[in-house]
Order: structure tokens, then C-alpha cells, then sequence
């Protein structure tokens, strides 16, 4: 009996440092959507926490071209805190208007972005044509990740590195709660029907979508520039692909 009690231990403490290597493993972090939705706020966050000051629509981010193209951001390591918790991970931030679409499918593939988040904010219920241009961008990702369309601008070699591979998890991130969060919200989310609210029902096929192709999603709602709820929907999404809460370690 004393073997089968070694094995069991044995295979508990492998387990654990299986556990705690994919946890300080730094976690290749995508963060994408429309322009202004709220992607630097998220990145200046992470990068030093605090309340963010307002993005004037001039700085909003844009790339530089170099040789015919649009040159990419470096990624950047990042230390996301929840709960005495201090989670790894490395991310970028691009720019939301279309033009800068296939940046977000080079750096999704080139990095293996493993955590897409997709940033959307109260524009989407105020507005048919925001709404409109903020489902046709995740329509975009959806299309990649799930190997059904390729942006024109791949190569072969690009193409054969997109082929069967797949993120671990996508969220829906609805950002700027501080504005648009309602009794309406509340009641929906302490009920579990936030995949009901009318700012993720545009999103709901595309959501449908990634489930049938084996990617989990997730649908947090934040306040990015005050970081209210913004870093535990980050390790919640995390612990999707974990399979352990954070606050059990």
C-alpha cells in the first residue's frame, strides 16, 4: 500500500508543478478592437496601475510605416496582481482602426497569442454603425483563429503557420462599465445571463462560433482607467485554461 500512497503523491506533486510552471510562465496576451475602445488604457494599466488619465482622440495609437508596411509594437512584459497574485504576461498595443486589422493577425500568429481579448465599449449600443464595425473586426479574428479566412496580405509560410493552430481561450471584454453598468446589468450578471446583455448579443454567433471550433470564450465587463474588475477578468480568463482559481493556489 505504501507504493500506491508514493505514486498518488507523486503524481499530485507533479501535477502541482505543472500547475505553478504554466502560472509564472509568462502568458502571450492579444488585445484587440475598435479604436478608442480602450487598449492603451489596458496597456498603460498593466504596464504601472493606477487611474488613467483620458486619451485625447489625436493621441489615440497609430503605427508607423516601414517598408510598405505598418511596423509592429514590440510586446512587453507586464505583471497582472489579483489576490496576492502576481501573473505574468506579455502583450502589445495596437491600433483599432482597420487599417490596422492585419497587424492584429500577424501579431495573434507571429506570437502565438494564446489570450485574445477582444475590447469593446457603450459605442456598440448607442450607435448601429459602431456596433456594425466592432463585430465585423471580431468576425475578423474569428475567421483567423478558427482557420476559416486568412488576411490577403499572408504569405504561404504565413499561411502554414496560421494552419491548425488555435488560442486557449478569447473574452469578450465590455469596457468603460463605469458608464454604461445599469440595475439592468447588475441583475443580468448576478443572475448568470451576462452572455444575454443587449452589448454582447451582436457578438453572440461569432461567440458560438469559436465554442464549435473547441475555443472556450469568456465575456467580463471592466472600467480599464480606473481598474475596476480589469485584472480579475484577465485572471479569470486565465484560469479558464488553467482549470484551478488563482485563490486556491
Amino acid at each position: 500500500m505504501s507504493w500506491m500512497f508514493a505514486g498518488h503523491l507523486l503524481l499530485g506533486s507533479a501535477q502541482i508543478a505543472t500547475y505553478v510552471y504554466r502560472l509564472l510562465r509568462p502568458h502571450r496576451v492579444g488585445v484587440y478592437g475598435p479604436s478608442l475602445s480602450g487598449k492603451t488604457t489596458i496597456d498603460q494599466y498593466l504596464t504601472v496601475p493606477g487611474d488613467i488619465d483620458p486619451i485625447p482622440l489625436e493621441l489615440r495609437t497609430s503605427h508607423a510605416v516601414q517598408n510598405g508596411a505598418f511596423k509592429a509594437p514590440r510586446s512587453t512584459k507586464k505583471q497582472v496582481r489579483w489576490k496576492g497574485d502576481r501573473v505574468p504576461i506579455t502583450s502589445s498595443d495596437i491600433g483599432g482602426q482597420q487599417q490596422y486589422w492585419n497587424m492584429w493577425a500577424e501579431d495573434i500568429i507571429n506570437n502565438h497569442r494564446d489570450i485574445i481579448f477582444y475590447v469593446v465599449d457603450e459605442r456598440i449600443i448607442q450607435s448601429p454603425q459602431a456596433a456594425m464595425e466592432a463585430v465585423a473586426g471580431f468576425q475578423y479574428i474569428v475567421d483567423l483563429v478558427t482557420n476559416t479566412k486568412y488576411p490577403s496580405t499572408f504569405n504561404r509560410k504565413m499561411r502554414k503557420k496560421a494552419k491548425g493552430w488555435k488560442p486557449k481561450v478569447v473574452c469578450l471584454l465590455l469596457n468603460k462599465m463605469d458608464v454604461w453598468w445599469t440595475p439592468e446589468a447588475d441583475a443580468m450578471w448576478s443572475m448568470g445571463l451576462k452572455r444575454q446583455y443587449r452589448m454582447v448579443i451582436p457578438f453572440q454567433e461569432e461567440l458560438r462560433r469559436l465554442r464549435r471550433a473547441g475555443i472556450p470564450t469568456n465575456v467580463e465587463a471592466i472600467a480599464a482607467q480606473y481598474g475596476l474588475n480589469l485584472e480579475r477578468a484577465i485572471v479569470d480568463t486565465i484560469h479558464l485554461i488553467l482549470g484551478q482559481p488563482f485563490s486556491s493556489c
